[in-house]
């Protein structure tokens, strides 16, 4: 069907797509496809990892180095993370269009150059203004480029069976939880702008890597196949799949999968901003606290690998309305008088629905908008869901200093479950209404 004729019913073409089992693609004279699957989930589960962990795991606890190097404020220095959550926000859905016009390599590499860059420039001057450049204009969209969507979009290319579970395994936030321990380790030793050069480092190491990454196994069948293959495989690249914005927008999956996914994101991060003051106010001590978050941290590696598994075998959407069930009663712990056994618990399985969110949801978006088209929706909805994730965490701090407890704050995100369950319903409809076109 041609773009510019395409319905608001996008999936109808794209579910086949993407239920269509590796064997039935042109494989004959494909050096081992099942090998080569394997070998593009390492490189995703690396390229993720990298781009989220050297930066989301080392910005915590360099914190008051940052507030020392540029002589500003907790409050000044918190910006620049932040500026890298806005960034990568804005950077998502021109990521989306791009990789559905060329190579998945050149964006990651692109990405890894860009992150490595802001770490570097920032041991070179000591100006808070350019700190928050290098956060905003370069380790941002580094992290964006290298990341998350350039990472899903490479496993869901080359996996049409079991994507689930090997998105959970990708996806699964080992880096997150490393990097703080290592960054305590070395900071002593390297001290503050060593340890910014051996991060800008890291980044770079893993281009050698990414040069062996191949679109799909299309791709792959181009690069070593006989002459006739190679130009059935190049007929096939460089057309555009992004479908027409409208057609997007007006689907009837994507507004309510927007709004559960900015809730439930953005109560995340609330989470994480706000865990361990609301439960120093509960009595318990700072170093409780601590642990508590650095055990629903931990837990997200679990949830990415299950809640994968999970959306494999059944209705993935059903599984995200699970979670955000899950979710109500697990926040409701949280500013209820309860034992420190229970707490941890519940920081479990809070780690475990936040972990696994983002792996059940890509299956979700492949059942319903199509394989061709992960990328340009991902991007999209990374764009419109930008508001809850930058925004949910000072409404919480907004109601806490106007009512003095976070009893308020919590009831908040708790209605706010309830609506993405109620969206994630709608969601579920339809994704069955594909499964059951597909079949």
């Amino acid at each position: 069907m041609p773009e510019s004729t395409a319905s608001t019913d996008l999936p109808a073409s794209g579910q086949a797509a993407a239920a269509r089992p590796l064997d039935t693609v042109q494989t004959s004279s494909l050096p081992d496809p099942e090998r080569h699957a394997r070998f593009m989930a390492v490189i995703a589960f690396v390229a993720q990892n990298t781009a989220v962990g050297l930066c989301y795991g080392s910005f915590g606890v360099l914190i008051l180095e940052f507030e020392r190097h540029f002589a500003v404020g907790r409050a000044q220095a918190a910006l620049a993370f932040s500026l890298v959550v806005l960034a990568t926000g804005l950077v998502a859905p021109f990521i989306g269009s791009l990789l559905g016009r060329i190579s998945i390599r050149p964006v990651m590499m692109s990405g890894a150059v860009l992150a490595s860059l802001g770490f570097a420039g920032m041991t070179l001057t000591d100006s808070y203004p350019v700190m928050l450049a290098c956060f905003g204009l370069l380790i941002g969209p580094g992290v964006s480029l290298l990341g998350n969507i350039p990472a899903i979009t490479l496993v869901n290319n080359w996996f049409t069976r079991r994507q689930g579970f090997v998105l959970g395994l990708v996806m699964m936030p080992v880096a997150v939880t490393l990097v703080p321990l290592a960054v305590v380790k070395l900071l002593p030793v390297l001290g503050f702008e060593g340890l910014l050069w051996l991060i800008a480092a890291g980044y770079l190491a893993i281009l050698p890597l990414l040069l062996f990454v191949v679109d799909r196994p299309q791709h792959l069948v181009g690069a070593v196949g006989s002459d006739a293959e190679k130009r059935r495989a190049a007929g096939g690249q460089g057309v555009s799949n992004n479908p027409l914005l409208r057609d997007v927008l007006g689907h009837p999956a994507f507004l309510p999968l927007v709004l559960a996914t900015g809730l439930m994101m953005g109560a995340g991060i609330a989470k994480n901003t706000h865990m361990v003051p609301l439960l120093v106010e509960s009595d318990w001590s700072m170093e409780k606290a601590t642990l508590l978050l650095a055990i629903s941290g931990g837990s997200a590696v679990i949830g990415s690998l299950l809640l994968g598994t999970l959306a494999d075998r059944f209705n993935a959407a059903g599984v995200l309305l699970g979670n955000a069930l899950l979710q109500m009663v697990v926040w409701l712990i949280l500013i209820a008088p309860v034992s420190y056994p229970l707490l941890v618990l519940d920081a479990v399985l809070i780690g475990i629905c936040l972990g696994g969110f983002g792996t059940a949801k890509a299956v979700v978006v492949v059942r319903i908008f199509g394989q061709q088209r992960f990328a340009f929706v991902s991007g999209l909805t990374g764009l419109t869901t930008l508001p809850f994730l930058f925004g949910l965490s000072p409404v919480v701090g907004l109601v806490r200093e106007m009512t003095g407890s976070y009893v308020a704050p919590v009831s908040l995100m708790i209605g706010g479950f309830v609506i993405s369950a109620a969206c994630l319903a709608l969601v579920g409809l339809r994704e069955r209404q594909y499964a059951l076109a597909a079949n």
